[in-house]
């Protein structure tokens, strides 16, 4: 799909982002100190009754016995998101993902390192780099990290932990987010071999140290040997066991039949010494008002919580999901976009016919009869391509739970055309995340934070003209027959969203052309 919309100049954000005044700047982490943990599970072998067994969903056991106990405010503690991005998938989440990971990590805030071929150089890393000292105050982004059974960390974007996906990982406790205590330096943006190790005795050694990290308890803050919940048992006798699959490559390369590892971390730092935002860009939540809820109620202060909310065409943002998932990657076996949207319209209209395109009513519902509407109608999950695009219902959920200056809106077609001085200078007054001229030019002449310029494109999976399969083909020809059936269901709640939001955000022709 092409957009024909005038470029932004260099300073230019939407008018709808413009504000006189910011939200308070939030200081120090979202620390979690621990939870009071029951006398019985300090003994060293566990002898639990079955009330108190639970398994998470990567199969690992986990429950109170399983959790952090309290922790000291001079010791380091886990640090939780308080940045948020829950909507709306393929909107260009990851996109921007990619683009405050290159403008606001703290080799870019605190070391004022330059990028080269889209990657921070190889540096000697200590602690004390990232502390609020040697950064001077300035407030940067750590991700979280998620790790692959076959040795390699890296930088997670989506958690997936407050809800919206295929397991529960919020009823398994907090430990499932926070995972054990890594060294900070496996955060850095690049998991660099050190000189002294041949590649593979690095591949070794990358796979080696999760024994560690999950049964020792320096590490887990568990006793000696008792696993954390958020590591587990890959075995190439159980290749694609859920949650905790296995790789071919261990066994090659290594000659393993068995890995313990861990699949996600966050930092852990003594909360006093740092200053930085941790993020979650699952883009489900918003729809999803387990979610938001757990978010809220898991928050040490929820006024501290920032949320930037992507919205697309609605029309093309959910040809675009389908695009991705029966398409291209084939988790949805239906391949006839019109018989799928036709579907899953009735199936909207079917779960409330009093409150279908009503908007009027929905405004006058009490908190609870709202989100007992949303928590029926909109799972908040993948392949839910029309309901995750009634973006008015889920944010008008959102603002009955958080406060409105603690959401920043933007338009997918918006951001595409945005220069990187103004959008990351938006970014970083609505966050607090620090940003100056230096990294502003430094951001230019590596072409990030810039769709038009950038070296890689956002993935929208919207068919282009290009493509001449017959599935494509098909699928073009569907949508066109059924646009007039689409924008007349979305009118209404795009009207809504209006509303609620600003006149902006409404779409119409030119923004849903396949050409």
């Amino acid at each position: 799909m092409s957009l024909r919309l005038r470029a932004l100049r260099e300073d230019e954000v939407p008018r709808y982002a413009a504000r006189h005044e910011w939200p308070p700047q939030v200081h120090g982490v979202n620390s979690y100190p621990g939870t009071p943990i029951p006398s019985m599970c300090e003994r060293p072998t566990l002898q639990l009754p079955r009330s108190e067994r639970q398994a998470a969903p990567n199969g690992a056991k986990t429950g109170r016995c399983f959790q952090l106990p309290p922790r000291a405010a001079t010791q380091t503690q886990p640090v939780l998101p308080t940045l948020f991005v829950p909507g709306f998938p393929k909107s260009a989440t990851t996109w921007l993902f990619e683009c405050m990971r290159a403008a606001f990590l703290p080799e870019r805030v605190c070391s004022a390192l330059p990028m080269r071929n889209g990657r921070f150089p190889k540096r000697a890393f200590a602690p004390q780099l990232w502390n609020r000292s040697s950064c001077r105050g300035r407030r940067y982004m750590l991700p979280g990290i998620a790790c692959a059974v076959t040795g390699p960390c890296g930088h997670r974007k989506e958690l997936f932990f407050y809800g919206s996906g295929f397991g529960k990982l919020f009823e398994a406790g907090a430990a499932m987010l926070h995972g054990p205590e890594v060294p900070l330096e496996l955060f850095q943006s690049r998991d660099a071999r050190p000189e002294n190790l041949t590649i593979f005795e690095w591949e070794a050694y990358r796979v080696k140290r999760f024994e560690s990290f999950c049964y020792r308890s320096n590490f887990t803050h568990l006793p000696d040997g008792r696993m954390h919940p958020s590591c587990c048992i890959a075995r190439a006798s159980q290749p694609r066991k859920f949650g905790c699959r296995w790789h071919e490559t261990v066994r090659i390369r290594l000659g393993l039949n068995e890995v313990t590892w861990f699949q996600t971390a966050m930092p852990w730092v003594v909360p006093s010494a740092y200053n930085f935002a941790s993020v979650d860009f699952t883009p489900n939540y918003l729809c999803s008002q387990s979610a938001l809820n757990n978010i809220f109620k898991s928050a040490r202060d929820p006024s501290e919580l920032r949320f930037i909310v992507l919205m697309r065409d609605p029309v093309m943002r959910a040809y675009s999901e389908w695009s991705m998932f029966s398409l291209h990657w084939r988790w949805d076996h239906q391949r006839s976009l019109m018989t799928k949207f036709s579907q899953k319209m009735r199936d909207f209209k079917d779960c409330n016919l009093t409150l279908y395109e009503k908007p009027e009513l929905l405004r006058s519902l009490p908190d609870r009869e709202l989100h007992r509407y949303i928590k029926k109608c909109f799972r908040g999950t993948a392949m839910e391509y029309i309901s995750n695009s009634i973006y008015s219902v889920c944010i008008m959920g959102a603002l009955r739970v958080f406060k409105r200056e603690q959401f920043l809106f933007l338009r997918f077609e918006d951001l595409m055309r945005m220069k990187a001085s103004a959008l990351v200078r938006l970014i970083a007054n609505f966050t607090g995340l620090y940003t100056d001229s230096t990294i502003i030019t430094q951001l230019r002449g590596e072409d990030a934070c810039e769709a038009r310029r950038a070296r890689r494109k956002p993935l929208s999976f919207t068919i282009s003209s290009k493509d001449n399969n017959s599935e494509a083909a098909l699928a073009r020809q569907e949508l066109t027959t059924l646009m007039p059936e689409l924008e007349s269901f979305f009118a209404p709640y795009n009207n809504m969203l209006a509303e609620l939001i600003h006149p902006a955000f409404n779409w119409g022709a030119d923004t849903h052309r396949l050409d």
